[in-house]
């Protein structure tokens, strides 16, 4: 994200960085770090405040030297991350690695157990004197989120002095097996007729199941929790069944494993237990197994999740465990592997500024906000209008990993599985695996799906002219 405000940081760091000790540049060489991201007992997950944990989050990174400056690629167990937050990430991480800001992507999983973090809301709210009550003991939003992106900058350093040399890519593939199915059930006019929900049965947290029935009643569309056996009964629809595997070698030994797939990766949430979910189970499993680091990284599924298989029970998360931990052994033994040279390796970047729905109410937005006079309540929403608006024209940058010919593309936002499929089809001979969740920017739809209603395009930022931007800036991304 060109955020104006952290500018003068980045100038900062920018010129930090080109004080650090290069990594050796004798080819290709792969650093692998991780760290803790696992909140507080009574830290505010969004859905409900932690109470415990079922399994520890991750950050996880991987360091790739030799090709230019250092490339740092990161994907962390929270539900989401805005820009703001996120710049300050990349920035602390370039710094160590002796790099640039660009060089570094940082995603989340978006798995609902989690945290969602956003720093301009949290500043925002602090300063019109919002700030979100804190229990005592429990460290505030920046206060807690900082300390993971030190301790990161910890694992990296320490990771860079163990890095490995490079000699070959793996590139592997395998469809999984009842997992993601589109969650926009169509009806004959053209419109959503049902919104297929990650679960079959009401697990719901009450207050998000009102919510999501009140929004449904204004559009015109059904949810699935109320018609379970239609939904289920329903076609998969549009998807990505691909689970997309690159792999990092020196010689014959394996020494990372990057791992890609489209779908929400939550089978339920609301319980005040984080969980990395399935798909960070079946990450963590696949790792113990093999030895080898692992990261994942959700794909364009912002229209795509479990809810054609999902009851939400203890039972289904080790299910759907299973499957992604099964897809994910077939696409490493169906790999194939090429040498890497360091001209075969490249980072591209293309900066976009997205249309906002409420970018012509930030204005107003902002005299709402700084109104004391005014409900809470009501402030709070306006800061929320005016802050997500400022960032989508604010801008954010979109990158890409090229692999001799084929690419790893790293996108922002929750964007619709249309967006993933659409870059493979500008390199339909070549391997392409897609990141989304760079930024928080909510869904992100097609430019037909603003006219069909449903949830997503309900509460998007973003206007139907979305698309255009993003796959132009794609198309940048991918052709010579």
């Amino acid at each position: 994200m060109n955020s104006r405000w952290i500018g003068a940081l980045l100038c900062f760091f920018w010129a930090a960085a080109i004080a650090q000790p290069a990594l050796a540049a004798d080819g290709l060489r792969i650093a692998t770090f991780e760290t803790d991201a696992t909140p507080p007992l009574g830290y505010d997950l969004g859905y409900s405040v932690v109470k415990g944990v079922a399994a520890p989050l991750q950050a996880k990174g991987v360091v790739i030297a030799g090709a230019g400056k250092p490339i740092i690629m990161v994907a962390v167990d929270w539900m989401e991350i805005d820009g703001r937050a996120r710049d300050e990430w990349h920035a602390l991480l370039a710094k160590a690695a002796g790099t640039t800001p660009d060089r570094v992507s940082l995603h989340v999983l978006h798995q609902h157990d989690a945290p969602g973090i956003n720093f301009f809301i949290f500043d925002e709210r602090a300063r019109h004197g919002l700030a979100k009550p804190v229990p005592p003991g429990v460290p505030d939003e920046r206060t807690w989120v900082r300390s993971v992106m030190e301790n990161s900058v910890a694992a990296l350093t320490r990771a860079l002095r163990q890095a490995k040399p490079v000699t070959h890519v793996g590139l592997g593939k395998a469809n999984a097996e009842q997992l993601g199915a589109n969650r926009r059930l169509m009806g004959a006019n053209g419109r959503v007729a049902m919104h297929r929900q990650s679960t079959s049965t009401n697990v719901y947290p009450a207050e998000v199941a009102a919510q999501l029935k009140v929004d449904a009643d204004a559009d015109g569309h059904r949810l699935s929790i109320f018609h379970p056996e239609e939904a289920k009964a329903a076609p998969e629809g549009l998807i990505d069944p691909a689970v997309r595997v690159i792999s990092f070698w020196n010689g014959d030994r394996p020494l990372a494993s990057l791992t890609y797939y489209a779908s929400h990766p939550q089978v339920s949430f609301g319980k005040g237990l984080p969980t990395p979910d399935f798909v960070g189970l079946a990450r963590e499993r696949r790792q113990k197994e093999t030895g080898v680091f692992q990261i994942y990284f959700t794909g364009a599924g912002g229209n795509v999740n479990l809810g054609k298989y999902n009851d939400g029970s203890d039972r289904a998360r080790e299910e759907f465990t299973g499957r992604m931990l099964d897809a994910m052994r077939r696409a490493s033994a169906a790999t194939e592997r090429f040498a890497l040279t360091p001209a075969d390796v490249e980072w591209r970047t293309t900066d976009i500024s997205l249309p906002a729905k409420y970018g012509a109410f930030k204005d107003e937005a902002r005299a709402v906000a700084a109104d004391t006079a005014r409900p809470s309540k009501d402030r709070i929403a306006a800061i929320g209008k005016y802050v997500r608006a400022q960032a989508l024209e604010d801008g954010t940058t979109l990158a890409a990993l090229r692999l001799r010919q084929d690419y790893a593309v790293y996108l922002p936002g929750e964007l619709f599985v249309e967006y993933q499929l659409g870059a493979q089809a500008i390199r339909p001979k070549n391997f392409v695996a897609t990141a989304s969740y760079g930024e928080q920017y909510a869904y992100i739809g097609t430019e037909k799906s603003y006219g069909e209603g449903g949830y997503e395009i309900t509460v998007s930022f973003t206007t139907l002219a979305a698309e255009k931007v993003i796959m132009d800036g794609v198309r940048k991304l991918l052709l010579p």
